[in-house]
């Protein structure tokens, strides 16, 4: 089974140019908050709650929703791929592994 940022994020490959600007923007800017980030649900409020965006995975398909306007629709808008790309951002994260411990510094001890 697909992880769900996998699906998400070849759903947001999918969006309108227009969609795909004004998303990626919104992510840099910070205006993503991940509410929620489990395998089967993903939850985000964007631009400080004006929209709220859920992923969730079901019988394997992802399926997804967003309190703006289009999103109510079924487009997949700005909201949703600022979401993709925080769920991305997050995941990478996660899969990289961490940086190797700083080495031990030693200190001649003066007796």
């Amino acid at each position: 089974m697909q992880r769900i940022a996998d699906l998400i994020g070849a759903e947001a490959d999918r969006a309108d140019q227009v969609a795909l600007t004004h998303g990626n923007e919104l992510e840099k800017s910070g205006a993503v908050q991940l509410v929620r980030f489990s395998p089967p649900l993903v939850t985000a409020e964007v631009a400080d709650g004006a929209a709220c965006v859920e992923f969730r995975i079901v019988d394997g398909t992802l399926r997804w929703s967003c309190t703006c306007l289009e999103g109510r629709s079924g487009t997949f808008c700005a909201h949703c791929v600022a979401t993709a790309q925080s769920v991305r951002v997050r995941a990478d994260r996660k899969a990289s592994p961490e940086a190797p411990p700083a080495p031990e510094s030693t200190f001649p001890i003066a007796s």
